[in-house]
C-alpha cells in the first residue's frame, strides 16, 4: 500500500494521470485502482511473468478490466485449457511474448488492435485463411500488422495464393514476409496496409 499512497500523492501534486501499469498477478487489485481514480485510461498495460501459470479466472479477470489506449503486452503464463470470449480494444498494439495458445480465431476477429503480435501460436492453416478472408471482407478495418509466430511447425499451404487472391481483389498492396525461425518454430508477419486503391493496379 505505500506504492499506491505516493503514486496518489505525486499525480494529485501535479494533477497527472497514470500512464502505465505493469504488475504480475499479485498486483491485480491496482487494475480496480485505477479504473476508480482516474476517468483517462492507462496508456500502456503489461502483464508480468510469474512463475506457474494463473487460474483461468484471473486471467478472465485481467482481460475484461485492464485497458489501455497504446499497447498492452502480456508476458504472463496461461493454462492449455484457457479460453477467453471476452473483446479486447479498442488499443493500439497488443504484444503476447509467449503462451499465445489460446488465441482462436474468433478472438483475431473480435480483437480491435492496429498491431497484433502473438507467439505460441496453436491456430490452424485453415484459420489464417479465414482471418483473411475475414479482413478482405472489411472485418478488423483498423488493423494494419498481423504476426503469428507458432508453437510448432505449421503448414500454410497455398498461403501465397490467397494473398493473391485478396490482393487483386482488393487492389491493395500486400507485404508479406514468411521467415523460419529456429527450427520448428515458423514466424509470418503480414503487413495489411490501408484499404486505398493503387493507382497503378487500375
Amino acid at each position: 500500500m505505500g506504492t499506491k499512497w505516493i503514486v496518489d500523492y505525486i499525480t494529485d501534486l501535479f494533477n497527472l494521470d497514470v500512464y502505465g501499469l505493469f504488475i504480475d498477478t499479485n498486483g491485480i487489485w491496482a487494475i480496480d485502482w485505477i479504473n476508480d481514480r482516474q476517468e483517462k485510461m492507462l496508456g500502456s498495460f503489461k502483464l508480468l511473468n510469474t512463475p506457474k501459470s494463473n487460474s483461468n479466472a484471473v486471467l478472465n479477470y485481467v482481460l475484461r478490466n485492464a485497458r489501455a489506449s497504446d499497447f498492452i503486452v502480456l508476458d504472463d503464463m496461461v493454462p492449455d485449457n484457457f479460453q477467453f470470449d471476452g473483446i479486447l480494444g479498442p488499443v493500439n498494439h497488443l504484444l503476447i511474448r509467449s503462451h499465445g495458445h489460446w488465441v482462436t480465431l474468433d478472438n483475431l476477429m473480435t480483437f480491435d488492435f492496429t498491431k497484433i503480435i502473438v507467439n505460441g501460436s496453436r491456430i490452424s492453416a485453415s484459420d489464417v485463411h479465414s482471418f483473411l478472408r475475414h479482413w478482405r471482407a472489411g472485418g478488423s478495418n483498423r488493423m494494419t500488422f498481423l504476426k503469428l509466430r507458432f508453437e510448432t511447425d505449421t503448414n500454410l499451404e497455398n498461403l501465397e495464393e490467397v494473398l493473391n487472391i485478396i490482393e487483386d481483389h482488393l487492389r491493395f498492396r500486400m507485404c508479406v514476409c514468411m521467415s523460419r525461425a529456429v527450427s520448428p518454430v515458423q514466424s509470418y508477419p503480414i503487413e495489411l496496409k490501408p484499404r486505398q486503391i493503387d493507382q497503378k493496379c487500375v
